[in-house]
């Protein structure tokens, strides 16, 4: 393909993704069921079967009664799979079954400002109740989670390993410290002492505080949205890198990022583009085990 082309093209699908509101939200929301069904394996089987023909003919239509139509069945099935696997897929499937509704529900209505609403009451309950969460939680506020996932090499093994050579070491110790106690005492509640290098400690309680301030930052950014217009935005395309840069949440990220893409206007909506490339980079990166080496 030629580079004039490949312009064309990537012109097209900017053009495409700015100004058809709705069509490029299914699109979206499409792909993100597609591969939350294909990478959760508690997904009854005859959803995994059924769902896929359904969001094809979802996004190739342009037919307002057919996208209610297939909404309607796409809801039907998420709702029940949150019902039948309740204590497993509440949060992401939570998620997407409320954005299935709401998609549902402003489709039938043909109304975007309603959408709008309903993307920034769900976003901004979503980052609130988040913070209250962290913020009520001595396990959280204590810095346990944050160094839990470090000390056990869930969160910037390679990237840590700059500073420290023998950290993979510390890491092996420490998983295995945690894989004996589990032997030896299961369900005890009991804590690991866990190999912790001077310097981690802080590190762990700045990362605490960091995700602490990103969400309160965010919260008042939705809260000011009037005021802060496309920074509102920005701030929401970088909180989710900064998530995205400390846990595999892709699925769960590329949900926040379709909000955010729901929430846009005719004043904002220069940043649509942005969206579709970090649901779709985000749902690649997921459907193919891939995070970048200095994440891992």
């Amino acid at each position: 393909m030629k580079t004039s082309d490949k312009n064309r093209l990537l012109s097209n699908v900017a053009r495409f993704s700015t100004d058809h509101y709705f069509h490029t939200l299914l699109i979206l929301f499409a792909a993100i069921v597609f591969t939350f069904f294909t990478t959760k394996d508690y997904i009854p089987t005859v959803f995994r079967l059924f769902m896929p023909w359904i969001l094809l003919f979802m996004i190739t239509t342009r037919l307002q009664r057919r996208w209610v139509w297939t909404l309607m069945l796409s809801s039907l099935m998420l709702i029940i799979n949150v019902y039948v696997n309740f204590y497993v897929s509440a949060n992401h499937g939570f998620m997407i079954a409320y954005i299935s509704l709401a998609l549902l529900i402003a489709i039938s209505a043909d109304d975007e400002a309603l959408m709008q609403k309903m993307a920034l009451w769900f976003l901004a309950a979503l980052m609130g109740l988040a913070l209250i969460q962290k913020m009520s939680s001595p396990y959280y506020m204590s810095g346990n989670l944050i160094g839990d996932y470090i000390l056990t090499g869930q969160m910037f093994k390679n990237l840590i390993t700059v500073a420290y050579p023998d950290w993979v070491n510390v890491v092996h110790e420490n998983v295995a410290a945690g894989r004996e106690l589990a032997v030896i005492e299961p369900q005890t509640g009991n804590a690991v002492d866990l190999a912790v290098p001077a310097g981690i400690t802080v590190l762990i309680m700045g990362l605490t505080y960091t995700s602490l301030v990103s969400q309160f930052l965010m919260e008042a950014a939705l809260l000011l949205r009037a005021r802060l217009g496309i920074w509102v935005h920005y701030a929401l395309l970088l909180f989710v890198v900064i998530i995205y840069s400390t846990r595999n949440e892709n699925v769960f990220l590329s949900m926040n990022c379709i909000l955010g893409y729901a929430l846009t206007d005719d004043k904002t909506k220069s940043v649509r583009k942005f969206y579709v490339i970090w649901v779709f980079y985000l749902l690649v990166m997921e459907l193919m085990v891939v995070r970048p080496g200095f994440l891992v």
